[in-house]
């Protein structure tokens, strides 16, 4: 590895060094580690200057609740919608299909009767013949 130098302040040089032993890095490891943070991050560190963590913390936030609210709108009104929509119509459903179900075993019932009657007048008949033959 090749080593390059950089001009800092002596404060600047301080802090980093107070840091990288903070984090228990040596300080080109922890520069190195700093620069891939803000580069995968996308932040920039002179923004932060200007805030107070709480500060960014807020700006997070609302970040965060503007999301869910844009999910809540696009996604789940419309999901929830559509699911009591369909809850609907399948009782609906259910309901017809149940009262279907129920006249067909009426009338299965009733010509259940009429089979059950229709055989005991055949047996009736049997006897009364059997009676006779005798």
């Amino acid at each position: 590895m090749m080593k390059k130098s950089i001009v800092i302040n002596g404060k600047s040089h301080k802090d980093l060094k107070n840091l990288s032993d903070e984090f228990n890095r040596p300080i080109g490891k922890f520069t190195e580690d700093m620069i891939l943070f803000f580069k995968k991050t996308g932040q920039d560190p002179a923004l932060i200057n200007d805030k107070t963590p709480s500060q960014m913390i807020k700006v997070i936030d609302r970040r965060i609740v503007g999301f869910f609210r844009t999910q809540e709108s696009e996604i789940l009104y419309p999901l929830r919608s559509s699911l009591s929509e369909s809850i609907e119509q399948n009782t609906t459903f259910f309901k017809n299909l149940l009262e279907n179900l129920n006249s067909i075993f009426g009338k299965v019932k009733e010509n259940d009767l009429e089979v059950k009657e229709s055989i005991k007048r055949i047996n009736d008949s049997l006897e009364t013949i059997k009676s006779n033959l005798k």
